[in-house]
């Protein structure tokens, strides 16, 4: 039976479990254009805003009296509207700059950077040339990029000193050069020259000098400097959280590092290091350096652990923390994300590229994610990846739960640039990649972006193009209007997983010491397999949790179970891990494996991927995989789907224990085809209800006894979410459940001609096709909402029959009205609709919403070839008669 009268957490949820989303200003708005925009994200479903200020808008503009002063007419109205409010803390992305205040008046605070330049000694001198610095990182940019970060457009470096050298014999550094032997000779813009004496040096003697410079024309900030932090609470900090007193909390995107590379380039560590001079001390010396850079030894491995944890370190709290104690003081959250290179798939190096993360403040996401008040992760794009598992790992770590994923759009998915983003993304998408997000840990999803309208009309050549800055502008979409069933039922999901425990028995071990101390920092092996396990992991419907090294201590092991600050686990899984921290780790998996847990160790089918010093005997002498391949065998193999799932599909799926008594569960079809799911069976009776999200009703779908399973019919695209509870002992009982199928003999009536069109409600009704797309038919460049009109005959039919409209394939979502009362909706690519209560002579309307790629991409080879996107009905519909067929089955265990 249906409960009409569901708890209000469920029917209504708090704003906490709500989709969020930046609010781009490519220009100032107006007051009238913030409150249709408030209004507008109010009545999408959306609960909480963040202002962020994009490339268009001009820098002066920036923190600005008048953009301060719309920003606290923007806190005020958000106020009114009851929705959260939190602050993005910067211009563009990349925090710390502040637009280009922080390092006003304060030369020092502007990124510096350590190079190194080699050549070989003749008669006791040496001409070295550090020249061609450049970074790609942000080429994808163009001019925009070059003016947003450097004064005038143009990297120039300077401030140049010289911080020593040394030479090398056998693969091992020989003897240190001062400093004092090193006079720096012609600047330019890109470089400089350094002449080397060092009369004792033998002639075909190799050299290495370490130089630091200054870009001085950066906006960016050297963040090893506490007082660049400092400064950028000053610029930033304080005026934006005067203009949004009831913000809560300050949002910092993307922390940069640079990543320059220069003419010449070599050793272990691929890109410049920030530098400040308390990087080397006593203990950190000029010779360990050069071990780290050109070493490949064990030794030069962990000195390179040992010296990225140290810069790691120091970044973190000369700038996180810097922030995080502010904060604390005027009672705000500190919330954000670093920039994240698995982002958009699952290995930790999969998904930027092109750089050494190592350089970058976020190496470390449990580290960093100390100094945040709550858990933020980036995804990227529309598949499944590693994102929200991750960042609820990090939490849990950390005594928190869950993670807010911020959820962009780039064209790489789709074979275009970057920036041209993704305007053809359909409802049905983004759906399902918020419901895989909710479903891997994420309390909400922060959408990137929602933009201005008036943004549209602008001129084609505006540069930068405010309407190519990664979208789409979700807002924007003709199908936003059908978005606020997809923002409730998302924020229904999550609030019904909010309470309990994840049911996880599996530990994935970070392999933190392993990225930092190998010779390669762009794909190390263990971050490939990391990626293969947390995939593999997934698809199978193995509940895990990510830990660091820091929780596997001997002293919370206690027969065969890992009791860590992240959960209980009793199995850890070890991904191409050769190196650990310390050797109480190792000790510490040696004794949980002795005492009954299980340990799974991956590793290339290499000799040096074997572990040594010991832990070749404690890890390989468990369950091991020998290659990276195997890991979606073995996975199927030793993890048994023992509670739920869905048959003959990667599983999308989330438990939760609630109590002795009481779990949870949520499961996605992700696929376009009918399938059939399982609650497998238990030792007890238990009470099976089920909560709808779309709708946010409940109701008692079975009792179920003991040593029976539920077998049960998933639609298409279907959510659904059960609550087990143990109950005493009862009569077997099953919902009324039922599915309509094609009612054997009946044939359809083929609705294939007759149809009249609209683009948009205003325009003249033309007759149309409906075997084709209307950007096939004269309307290749609409976007917006086309109406199509049809006047039929509903033949009759049985009392137990009902006939349903059936489009098979559709571009874009879709509401039907029959004799103007609404019969439904739809964001998939087919769609059928009952029309019940309906008979004899009938009009039918329906409302198709495709994207705004074909207004902004048609006939613009430069930015799609592929030209329009399908749009509208694209197959004829049909008239189908329909009758109920069971679809729930209640399974005995002699027929298990």
């Amino acid at each position: 039976m249906t409960n009409p009268h569901a708890p209000s957490w469920f029917t209504a949820p708090d704003s906490r479990f709500r989709t969020a989303a930046f609010w781009f200003w490519h220009f100032l708005p107006t007051e009238e254009q913030c409150l249709q925009t408030i209004r507008d994200m109010k009545a999408a479903g959306l609960g909480c805003v963040l202002v962020q200020a994009r490339l268009p808008l001009p820098l002066e503009t920036y923190l600005s009296d008048a953009y301060l002063a719309r920003c606290r007419f923007v806190a005020r109205q958000v106020h009114k509207a009851g929705m959260r409010l939190e602050i993005y803390d910067e211009y563009g992305w990349m925090s710390g700059h502040g637009g280009g205040r922080t390092i006003a008046g304060a030369d020092h605070l502007r990124e510096r950077h350590l190079f190194w330049v080699s050549g070989t000694i003749r008669k006791g001198q040496a001409t070295l040339e550090l020249a061609g610095i450049h970074s790609t990182f942000l080429s994808f940019l163009g001019a925009a990029g070059r003016n947003w970060c450097y004064e005038g457009g143009q990297p120039l470096w300077g401030d140049w000193s010289v911080i020593g050298g040394g030479t090398w014999h056998a693969g091992r550094p020989a003897c240190t050069v001062p400093a004092t032997q090193v006079t720096i000779g012609e600047t330019r813009p890109d470089g400089c020259v350094l002449h080397v004496h060092a009369p004792t040096l033998a002639d075909g003697t190799d050299i290495t000098i370490l130089v630091a410079g200054r870009c001085k024309t950066s906006r960016l900030i050297n963040y090893l400097l506490p007082q660049a932090g400092q400064h950028f609470i000053k610029q930033a900090y304080e005026p934006l959280l005067d203009a949004f007193p009831t913000a809560e909390a300050f949002f910092f995107d993307h922390p940069y590092a640079g990543f320059y590379q220069w003419d010449g380039q070599s050793g272990t560590i691929g890109n410049s290091i920030l530098w400040d001079e308390s990087l080397l001390d006593a203990n950190f010396t000029l010779t360990g350096f050069l071990t780290c850079l050109y070493g490949e030894d064990a030794e030069a491995g962990r000195l390179r652990g040992a010296f990225f944890n140290r810069y790691i370190r120091k970044m973190h709290e000369a700038f996180f923390g810097v922030l995080r104690k502010w904060c604390d003081t005027h009672a705000i959250g500190l919330t954000g994300h670093e920039l994240l290179p698995h982002v958009g798939g699952w290995a930790l190096r999969g998904g930027l590229n092109g750089f050494d993360p190592r350089v970058m403040p976020g190496n470390d996401p449990f580290g960093i994610d100390a100094y945040k008040t709550r858990t933020v992760m980036d995804a990227a794009d529309y598949r499944p990846q590693l994102s929200a598992i991750l960042g609820d790992s990090v939490a849990r770590s950390h005594g928190r739960s869950r993670c807010t994923v911020e959820q962009y759009s780039t064209g790489r998915e789709v074979g275009r640039p970057s920036l041209q983003g993704q305007w053809d993304l359909t409802l049905d998408r983004l759906r399902a990649q918020m419901l895989r997000h909710t479903l891997q840990g994420a309390r909400r999803v922060l959408l990137h972006a929602v933009f201005q309208p008036e943004i549209l009309a602008l001129a084609s050549d505006a540069c930068p193009d405010p309407r190519f800055d990664f979208p789409p502008g979700f807002n924007l979409q003709p199908w936003w209007r059908m978005a606020p069933g997809v923002m409730d039922e998302v924020a229904r999901l999550s609030a019904f997983l909010e309470e309990g425990t994840p049911v996880r028995s599996v530990a994935l071990l970070y392999p933190l010491e392993s990225l930092l101390e190998g010779t390669d920092g762009t794909t190390p092996a263990c971050a490939l397999h990391f990626g293969a396990w947390a995939e593999a992991l997934f698809d199978n419907g193995t509940g895990y949790t990510i830990i660091d090294e820091n929780q596997i201590h001997t002293d919370n092991i206690e027969n065969g179970l890992l009791n860590a600050r992240s959960g209980t686990f009793s199995c850890i899984i070890i991904p191409a891990i050769t190196t650990f921290r310390n050797t109480e780790t190792l000790r510490a998996l040696d004794v949980f494996a002795r005492s009954g847990g299980r340990l799974f160790f991956s590793h290339d089918r290499k000799p040096d991927a074997i572990p040594s010093g010991g832990m070749e005997k404690t890890l390989c002498g468990t369950g091991h995989v020998s290659g990276i391949d195997e890991i979606g065998h073995h996975v199927k193999k030793h993890f048994q789907k023992d509670i739920f799932h869905i048959e003959n599909m990667p599983q999308r799926l989330a438990l939760q224990e609630m109590d002795e008594a009481t779990r949870r569960i949520a499961a996605f079809n992700d696929s376009g085809q009918m399938q059939h799911a399982v609650l497998h069976p238990a030792p007890y009776h238990r009470k099976i209800t089920q909560w709808f999200c779309e709708s946010g009703k409940t109701r008692t779908l079975a009792h179920l006894p003991a040593g029976c399973a539920l077998r049960m019919i998933l639609r298409p695209l279907a959510l659904i979410t059960l609550e087990t509870r143990r109950v005493p002992p009862a009569a077997a009982w099953l919902a009324p459940d039922s599915h309509p199928v094609p009612a054997p003999g009946a044939r359809p009536v083929i609705l294939g001609s007759g149809w009249s069109f609209q683009a948009g409600e205003k325009a003249q009704p033309h007759p149309i096709h409906v075997d084709r797309g209307w950007e096939a038919q004269g309307y290749p460049a609409f976007s917006g909402e086309g109406l199509y009109t049809l006047c039929t005959t509903l033949p009759a039919h049985r009392d137990d029959q009902t006939w349903y409209l059936v489009l098979p394939e559709v571009g874009g979502a879709a509401e039907c009205f029959v004799n103007g009362q609404p019969c439904g909706g739809s964001i998939g690519q087919e769609a059928a609709f009952p029309l019940t209560d309906h008979a004899g002579a009938i009009s039918i309307h329906l409302s198709l919403y495709n994207t705004l790629f074909n207004s902004l991409y048609a006939n613009r080879p430069d930015r799609d070839p592929r030209g329009s996107t399908r749009s509208g009905i694209l197959a004829p519909p049909r008239l189908e008669l329909r009758e109920k067929t069971t679809c729930l089955r209640i399974v005995p265990p002699a027929a298990l």
